[in-house]
């Protein structure tokens, strides 16, 4: 079922754009949009269909804003890691609409956005994001309250649970994301195990990001997948992850 956020408001003073935000990093697609101090969002879960519906909740997104695309000023996508075709999908959707719109972009990581939502609704300082990246592996981050944002200590990881909980050993904080669901984990709390990246979310950091002058073009955000065997690839190298049928 899909879940409908229509209008809400920031601080007046925080947002003086109009952004657009896309992502299919997880088995949830989800669009958000801010125009002045309101903003609106789209979420379904769609662990299969995230090809067929993306596009189609943009659309539906901007009719029930009273968005006109030509009044999109930036757009920005949950660049991973997480789902392979799920990132590649944001990211043609995301190719397709900048460079029709001339529009810049920018990628956000879909384990902060983990991370925000876990802080949003905790009094941690810390959060470890633990996302499953399957074929045995997951990812995950450290991530640090910053106002009312998050930042990054060190870098984002891939590899095995063990290696995944011999990070954990030296950790004070909480740890959230779906990764918690694995077998390795049962030891582990399981409260913030349905915390999933969502462009809700994303939104606050495109929004910083933005006013930090960091959207760009295309090649300066590419998609991180961790994994070194997979590579990016241009729109016309994947025309068939567009297609709605």
């Amino acid at each position: 079922m899909p879940c409908v956020i229509l209008p809400r408001l920031f601080a007046a003073e925080s947002i003086m754009s109009c952004l657009l935000i896309v992502d299919a990093s997880s088995s949830l697609c989800s669009v958000a949009l801010s125009r002045g101090s309101e903003y609106w969002s789209l979420c379904e879960d769609q662990p299969r269909r995230h090809a067929q519906r993306l596009l189609p909740m943009v659309d539906e997104l901007l009719i029930r804003a009273g968005v006109k695309k030509a009044e999109l000023e930036g757009i920005a996508y949950g660049r991973g890691p997480g789902s392979f075709t799920g990132i590649r999908i944001a990211a043609s959707v995301l190719q397709g609409i900048a460079f029709a719109l001339e529009l810049p972009v920018c990628g956000i990581s879909s384990l902060q956005s983990v991370a925000l939502k876990t802080l949003r609704s905790s009094q941690a300082d810390h959060v470890m994001a633990v996302m499953d990246a399957h074929m045995g592996e997951v990812f995950w981050g450290h991530f640090q309250r910053e106002g009312e944002l998050c930042r990054l200590i060190g870098a984002e990881h891939v590899g095995s649970p063990e290696q995944c909980l011999q990070a954990l050993k030296a950790f004070d904080g909480i740890v959230a994301g779906d990764g918690l669901t694995l077998p390795a984990f049962a030891s582990c709390a399981q409260d913030w195990a349905d915390v999933q990246p969502q462009a809700d979310i994303m939104l606050a950091l495109a929004e910083d990001a933005w006013q930090r002058g960091e959207f760009g073009s295309v090649e300066q955000h590419p998609p991180v997948y961790l994994r070194d065997s997979v590579a990016w690839k241009k729109l016309d190298e994947q025309p068939s992850l567009l297609r709605r049928d």
